[in-house]
């Protein structure tokens, strides 16, 4: 979505806007009462009865809602509030504060308020409240009067609240929140069937923006296929010259016809200096009665374009101003990246005229506890740490994500796959129906303008809906889209309408397309390992078997379907993370990285895939080896090293054991339970495989050679007894900073600083000190060395920490930006 200047403040419950600001993000200052709760308190204070006579239930009519409340169960919930307590919040929110496991997520009805003040200057202009995402049926009032009701947790929602705020005096928002199941409400499966979880909450940022009474039109609150907003694509590109076709909506709700003037002007864009030097400008007049909106169309030649691809995303801001005269009404600021996309069975996947294979992963957007309440910090760390082990491809899975995942992917040059919510479920009531297509709608109006959007998924995962349904979600994407850079992806099961056609499944590891069109695989490396009980589902603690299978599973599947290029353009390991699910009693352990994103071995079998010199997001790509050991006295004696080098030398205790090649052996057209020097042919490094090392405590030593040159080493050590702990914590790319939502890890040390990876089920406690507050308990267990915590940070410039363990103790402090 296209956005204004923003700016942040520090609300209190009465909140004052200034004059200069469009877009204020009102994520201070809300209150918040689950229903569940107030049920259980003890202490009842009646505070809330004044408000609650004020509450204009009467005006919610069951007639004028998709899926009605009533209002005697809103007078009944009303009466409940008055006799509760509102706890003071701040976005994003989560209802609930979940378990690790999450056996029974959270569903209820909650409610969530806030009162602001706006100048008088304001009062009379066009003023939005924007919602990024609220799970998920949600009714907003404005001063006791229903606005709307939105169904979907994924996708947006804007109110036109013109002329309901009252300058000089308080104004209050109330959202009432239902995510218990709902069969109208994609993905619409029950959530105890479900294999992910949705949680609840406003998760998301809110917004008020003001506009002059002559504005550019938001795309979702327009509502206008193709239309609403700004739109930028790129009919034609190459390296010598682009044309961008800027289409902008302008709406004049004066009372006098508008002659008015759309300029553009293209600047670069640089990571942390924003706007950079000025490259094309351009105006054209647009005429705009009174009352209406029109569309300026306008193009734009770019001469020796920066080009936008995983290797080199390159990024421009386009500012709009509308001008009424001298006078500038609105401006807006859209980053864009030009580039170009090809796709066939015969050439694979081409960006601006190069081919690409497609390496990919998915990712739900869970962190643990707080469930979808992440911050943009926190979701930016994630697609730092994807892209920076050798993914180009995140799949969204299985739902529009946060808009900053977005904006991290056009930065880092991580292509997306988007889909709407659905999941092994279709319903054929016609409320249903209707809500996939407007998901389809919302979701491309929102995100049109990223470049990183490599397809957009319109189906219902794994859901085998009907032909008449695929085609309608087909059209309606390529409606939304015009032209031939809109992609549609899904599942085939025998249809071949979508633009690219995942790959079906079918047992014996055969992932065949018959559509005629491109293939992907959405899903691979988990299931087909043994379904619910797959090999490739283990923890960290599980130790260091169980990880080096986890890696062979994601090295043999790799191998076996990267040799389906170029026809099949990719794939997409399942998954990036582990994450809790409804339908079962466990997490999901299939991710490359656990919950805490702490990096099981197959990351590294990934990340070291990555030719040296490389573009990552952190700068070229080094030589790199790793050993998928931690050397324990029950240690393997087949051993892999990974590394994008020619030969690597093992070392034991100073001592040479062996210096080999990559492996050569053939690949096998049955799975091979465990490493055997093969199956290695159509990846880029093969990894060194080394038979019949035995175990000897000490220093385990690889060193990687290129050209009989050593350019890289790995040493792992047997460690001893734990006699330290260290505070740490995710930062990926992205540093501590104020109102942010940090994995702080505490690590069991010995006197060496070896990690203790034996250490399982160790107490350690951690204490926030000042700077922010836990989201986790305050203590847990040891897994595989390592206690993980959640930290939320506000405001204070230091976060301090101290951790505590038996008799050691550590602390640390932490600056925040």
């Amino acid at each position: 979505m296209n956005r204004k200047i923003i700016l942040a403040f520090a609300w209190t419950s009465l909140s004052f806007l200034s004059l200069n600001a469009q877009t204020y993000q009102l994520d201070n200052g809300w209150e918040f009462q689950r229903l569940d709760k107030v049920q259980k308190q003890a202490a009842i204070k009646n505070q809330g009865s004044d408000w609650s006579s004020q509450f204009n239930i009467q005006h919610v009519k069951a007639e004028n809602l998709l899926l009605a409340v009533h209002p005697d169960t809103l007078a009944r919930e009303m009466k409940q509030l008055a006799k509760g307590e509102w706890e003071q919040v701040s976005l994003p929110h989560t209802p609930f504060i979940e378990p690790l496991t999450v056996l029974h997520q959270w569903q209820g009805v909650c409610y969530y308020r806030k009162t602001i003040t706006i100048n008088p200057e304001d009062e009379h202009k066009q003023l939005w409240l924007e919602f990024e995402g609220a799970m998920h049926l949600a009714d907003l009032w404005v001063n006791g009067k229903h606005i709307l009701q939105h169904a979907g947790g994924y996708t947006p929602f804007v109110a036109d609240v013109t002329g309901m705020l009252h300058a000089g005096k308080p104004n209050e928002v109330v959202v009432r929140l239902d995510n218990r199941n709902n069969p109208l409400i994609p993905p619409g499966k029950p959530l105890e069937e479900l294999d992910f979880c949705y949680y609840g909450g406003l998760y998301r940022d809110v917004n008020l923006l003001v506009n002059e009474p002559v504005h550019i039109t938001h795309p979702i609150l327009a509502g206008q296929t193709a239309g609403g907003g700004i739109f930028v694509t790129y009919p034609e590109v190459s390296r010598k010259q682009a044309v961008v076709n800027i289409q902008t909506q302008v709406a004049n709700a004066s009372v006098s016809d508008k002659q008015l003037t759309v300029c553009h002007t293209l600047y670069e864009w640089t990571k942390g200096k924003g706007k950079g030097r000025k490259v094309t400008s351009m105006e054209q007049t647009l005429a705009v009665s009174a009352g209406n909106s029109a569309d300026s169309r306008q193009q734009m030649t770019v001469m020796n374009p920066r080009l936008w691809s995983p290797d080199s995303p390159s990024l421009y801001i386009l500012r709009t101003e509308i001008r009424d005269g001298k006078h500038i009404t609105d401006t807006e600021e859209t980053r864009i990246g030009i580039r170009r996309f090809e796709m066939s069975r015969e050439k694979g996947f081409i960006i601006n005229g190069e081919p690409l294979k497609l390496e990919g992963t998915n990712r739900h957007q869970e962190y643990p506890y707080v469930g979808y309440a992440i911050s943009d910090q926190a979701q930016y760390r994630d697609m730092y740490q994807i892209r920076m082990n050798g993914f180009n491809v995140v799949r969204l899975g299985h739902y529009p994500q946060d808009p900053s995942v977005l904006d991290a992917c056009d930065e880092l040059g991580l292509l997306a796959i988007e889909p709407i919510p659905g999941w092994q479920f279709y319903n054929k009531n016609q409320t249903f129906i209707d809500r996939t297509y407007q998901d389809v709608r919302d979701m491309i109006r929102r995100d049109r303008n990223h470049p990183s959007i490599l397809t957009w998924e319109t189906t219902l995962n794994e859901s085998w809906p009907p032909k008449e349904w695929k085609d309608g979600a087909v059209r309606t994407g390529h409606e939304e889209y015009p032209g031939d850079q809109c992609f549609t992806s899904g599942d085939s099961y025998g249809y071949d309408g979508f633009d690219v056609c995942y790959n079906d499944w079918e047992e014996g590891f055969n992932r065949p397309n018959k559509t005629g069109k491109p293939g992907f695989i959405r899903e691979y490396y988990d299931y087909e390992f043994g379904g619910h009980y797959s090999t490739t589902r283990i923890s960290r603690g599980d130790g260091d078997h169980a990880l080096t299978q986890n890696a062979w599973n994601a090295q043999w599947s790799h191998n076996r379907y990267r040799a389906y290029y170029p026809w099949t353009m990719g794939g997409a390991i399942w998954s990036m993370y582990d994450y809790n699910r409804g339908c079962c009693d466990n997490i999901c352990y299939s991710g490359l990285a656990d919950l805490f994103r702490l990096p099981k071995f197959g990351l590294a079998y990934f990340r070291t895939q990555v030719p040296a010199g490389s573009y990552t997001p952190a700068g070229k790509m080094p030589y790199e080896v790793f050993i998928n050991s931690h050397w324990m006295p029950d240690a393997s004696d087949t051993l892999q090293v990974y590394g994008n080098v020619d030969e690597v030398e093992l070392l034991l205790n100073g001592k040479s054991l062996a210096r080999r090649r990559p492996d050569n052996g053939p690949s096998t057209s049955e799975y091979v339970s465990r490493p055997d020097g093969g199956n290695a042919e159509h990846i880029n490094y093969p990894p060194f495989t080394f038979f019949g090392v035995k175990w000897e405590s000490g220093e385990l030593k690889a060193v990687g050679y290129k050209d009989g040159r050593k350019v890289a080493e790995q040493t792992v050590r047997t460690p001893g007894r734990a006699e330290a702990i260290d505070i740490s914590y995710f930062e990926s790319g992205v540093p501590a900073s104020r109102n942010d939502l940090l994995i702080v890890y505490v690590s069991l040390k010995d006197a060496r600083g070896t990690g203790c990876f034996e250490e399982n089920g160790q107490q350690v406690k951690l204490e926030v000190t000042a700077g922010g507050e836990l989201r986790s308990p305050q203590q847990v267990n040891t897994e595989a060395g390592v206690a993980s915590f959640l930290v939320a940070t506000g405001n204070a410039s230091t976060l301090t920490l101290k951790a505590t363990c038996g008799q050691l103790t550590a602390t640390r402090k932490l600056k925040l930006k």
